[in-house]
């Protein structure tokens, strides 16, 4: 009877631990890099939606001014990059009101962000940047957004930076 307990106390063998190891760390491979990959895919969509939100605010401007706004807006928010702000984002910058040209969009961000964004306004043609380091790596990727309003149809179009850059 004794020799049965010890049997089945018996634990896994140094070999089994290994193979587990060896395969946990094939699996780590594989999935830190797709990991990595969705997480700077999520990044940018920040620039796409704040994009849009201005392309939607200049539309209703030009509807109801027959004009895009002619006030440039300055680089908000200011800084080198997101990378060297908290937890690698562009703090709250609460001057976005203070600005004419963002001021006449209706548009801020009050969380932090990683892009930084520009407007330059003109009556018919109108365009905005976002700019931002993802990776804390200094490349910088560039998102654009060229409005314009052929026949006082108001059209904005989100330029996306190549799939390979950043």
């Amino acid at each position: 009877m004794t020799k049965r307990i010890k049997k089945h106390l018996r634990g896994f063998t140094l070999i089994e631990l290994m193979i587990v190891v060896a395969i946990i760390g094939i699996l780590a491979a594989v999935a830190i890099p797709a990991f990595m990959d969705y997480m700077k895919k999520s990044k940018k969509t920040e620039a796409s939606l704040q994009l849009n939100k201005i392309s939607k605010n200049s539309k209703v401007y030009f509807t109801t001014n027959a004009a895009f706004v002619g006030a440039n807006g300055a680089a908000k928010p200011t800084g080198t990059t997101a990378c060297t702000g908290p937890n690698k984002h562009f703090a709250v910058d609460t001057s976005w009101s203070a600005d004419s040209g963002w001021s006449a969009l209706d548009f801020q961000i009050d969380e932090p962000n990683l892009f930084e964004y520009t407007y330059t306004g003109g009556s018919t043609t109108a365009s905005a940047i976002a700019i931002g380091d993802l990776d804390c790596d200094g490349t910088m990727i560039t998102y654009t957004l060229n409005l314009t309003s052929p026949g006082g149809n108001v059209s904005g179009i989100i330029t996306e930076p190549a799939p390979n850059s950043d």
